[in-house]
């Protein structure tokens, strides 16, 4: 495999791509090393370093039909079809993004004869849409965009973010070479400089600070991911002491994200933290998840599934669902023990297409604390929870997210999970269900 340099996440506007869409358009532009066309309409968000566009529907332009020989360029995307794209971007409220393609590799950027169609077209455009319209163009790993913006001024997009198994930062030319901080030598070894610049940058969310999370917050810290969300309600009680690291007997009624947060602190000082002590389906949670670059999840109710789930989905942000179940029948009878790293990622890994939310479940879970406890009439058993083995599932989400950001794994492409069964030594892959009325996940993929 020959390595390629891995682009740290760039400050300003960027575009998020599903991988089915990046998919489905990089086999439209690059096949045959002709020019192509096509428009993407996005979403308008905030995001962590800038505004962030979500591609939603991408329109496929017809070699010599919708995308023709033009009077000033060698292509252009014919009249009518710019008109009917413009019409539904107006209708839905979306951004009018303009789409080809040039050759090279690492390096793109718009001709003059692009920019002259730009500043004759678009200030029309952007009148009848009343939202931002723009232009990317595209090699296949470069791509640079003029945006022109509802208020009237004029930007460039910084990237375009395909979150797929390697996850994917376009820009016009290679990031500058990072500075290597000789803390992080040995892993910027496997790294590069560029990777471990990428790790400083990144916001990450952790939902679920026990057994599992408290090991996932260490894992990361220690990696020098540079911002990290902590999001528990609970409070650490004694039963938990053998299973959260670094957990002391005085932190018994301490809150959860108070440990890890602690933690956090010593293996890396200069780590920020937003912590949040209160359940994920809390607005405050939620609007958090929003600005975060991955999320693991490793809280086991139906509330924490679907609000992760949903913010997968919504704000096409990866996560990893990380768990460990042994299960013990009446009779003490113990089952197969296994421990899954499951990818979320807009376009495959929905937990509802993969039948991991109850809906029962998840109504109980939304209520306030006491009418949930008396909606479950009975007390529930705690289920049998050993640290050794919630290690094992948590360095395998940590390691699958390191190698995604890094761009380390060998296929750009895959959303299977990895399941341990520790007592038969086996190690399987389960590649993800996929509903195509699932309400969740199906708006990425609308392809036109």
């Amino acid at each position: 495999m020959v390595r390629r340099e891995v682009n740290p996440p760039a400050d300003g506007w960027s575009l998020t791509l599903p991988a089915g869409l990046w998919a489905d358009l990089s086999r439209h532009l690059f096949t045959d090393g002709a020019g192509h066309g096509a428009v993407i309409l996005a979403e308008h968000v905030r995001g962590p370093r800038g505004p962030r566009l979500l591609g939603r529907r991408l329109i496929l332009a017809g070699d010599g039909v919708d995308y023709v020989e033009g009077t000033t360029g060698h292509h252009a995307l014919r009249a009518e079809f710019v008109r009917d794209a413009a019409v539904l971007a107006r209708d839905e409220g979306l951004a009018y993004l303009a789409v080809h393609n040039h050759y090279g590799t690492t390096t793109v950027g718009f001709s003059i004869v692009d920019l002259s169609s730009h500043e004759r077209g678009y200030p029309a455009l952007r009148q009848i849409t009343r939202q931002l319209v723009g232009a990317v163009v595209f090699t296949s790993q470069a791509a640079a965009g003029d945006l022109w913006l509802p208020d009237g001024t004029r930007t460039t997009l910084a990237e375009v973010v395909v979150p797929d198994n390697n996850v994917l930062r376009l820009q016009p030319r290679p990031a500058e070479p990072a500075a290597r901080d000789p803390e992080y030598d040995r892993q910027s070894r496997l790294f590069g400089d560029r990777g471990q610049e990428t790790l400083r940058q990144l916001h990450v969310a952790v939902v679920g600070l026990g057994g599992v999370g408290s090991v996932v917050v260490e894992l990361l810290a220690r990696l020098g991911v540079g911002h990290l969300v902590l999001i528990d309600a609970d409070h650490a009680a004694r039963t938990n002491l053998p299973r959260l690291i670094a957990a002391r007997h005085d932190d018994v009624g301490r809150p959860k994200t108070s440990l890890a947060a602690r933690n956090a602190r010593q293996a890396n000082p200069d780590v920020m933290l937003t912590l949040i002590q209160q359940e994920v389906q809390t607005p405050r949670a939620r609007d958090a998840l929003a600005y975060c670059d991955w999320i693991f999840l490793a809280a086991d109710t139906d509330a924490a599934r679907h609000w992760v789930n949903e913010a997968v989905h919504q704000h096409l942000i990866p996560a990893t669902q990380i768990g460990v179940k042994i299960p013990v029948d009446a009779d003490g009878t113990l089952g197969q023990i296994h421990a899954v790293t499951r990818p979320i990622t807009p376009d495959g890994g929905c937990l509802w297409c993969n039948e991991l939310i109850d809906a029962t479940e998840l109504a109980i879970d939304m209520l306030p604390d006491a009418e949930r406890e008396r909606a479950r009439y009975v007390a529930g058993v705690p289920a049998p929870s050993v640290i050794a083995l919630n290690t094992l599932a948590a360095a395998e989400a940590v390691n699958h997210f390191m190698l995604a950001v890094t761009n380390l794994h060998h296929d750009d492409t895959g959303q299977a999970a990895v399941l341990h069964r520790p007592r038969s030594r086996d190690r399987d892959l389960q590649n993800p269900r996929r509903n195509p009325l699932c309400p969740t996940c199906s708006r990425c993929r609308q392809r036109t």
